[in-house]
């Protein structure tokens, strides 16, 4: 509506975005920063952008330049700390994960995916994480579950029952919460 408003471009960007015009959104993105080159929410989403086009080059120089400028930026470290992953650089993705959490307390999904990462080799700190993304995200019955999961990998099938119940009583025909307490009760009597 308002063609020399930044923001106009770049809530023009975020509806592209979302209906899957991804390189019309990298455009749109692009034109706010014309506008405003310091608007970190415009890089972010420009990053995510070039992501789903597989320009992950542009994603990173992109998150590179709204975290010089916001450095705890909750969004830019979780999306940069997601980033690192894809490109199999766990431990400065376990940096970036820490860091927007540490922005953003509330960011379910970084807890849950500092779970995955860290549950190759630390499934203590793993439990506690998903733990973490289960109370933080209990709109999202894939935290529960595993959390469930690295339970039992843990040793505790007592509690990873319990949390799978209670996930059930919430969430029933969950089918993968379903099944995982069928192995774990199959196991206990077989």
């Amino acid at each position: 509506a308002r063609p020399d408003q930044w923001t106009s471009h770049y809530n023009l960007g975020n509806y592209q975005l979302s209906h899957g015009e991804t390189k019309e959104a990298v455009a749109s993105f692009e034109k706010a920063l014309s506008f405003e080159p310091q608007a970190v929410t415009a890089m972010v989403n420009a990053s995510i952008a070039h992501a789903r086009l597989g320009e992950i080059a542009k994603a990173e120089k992109s998150l590179q330049k709204a975290l010089k400028l916001a450095p705890d930026n909750a969004a830019a470290n979780f999306n940069m700390g997601l980033l690192k992953a894809e490109k199999k650089e766990p431990k400065q993705a376990e940096s970036y994960l820490k860091k927007a959490l540490k922005a953003d307390p509330r960011m379910a999904q970084a807890a849950y995916n500092l779970c995955v990462i860290t549950a190759k080799d630390r499934i203590g700190e793993a439990v506690t994480w998903c733990r973490k993304a289960a109370e933080t995200g209990p709109q999202n019955p894939a935290y529960a579950y595993t959390l469930a999961f690295y339970l039992n990998q843990k040793g505790d099938k007592d509690e990873a029952v319990k949390t799978l119940e209670a996930l059930l009583a919430k969430y029933p025909g969950y089918r993968d919460a379903e099944m995982l307490l069928g192995e774990l009760s199959r196991r206990e009597n077989p």
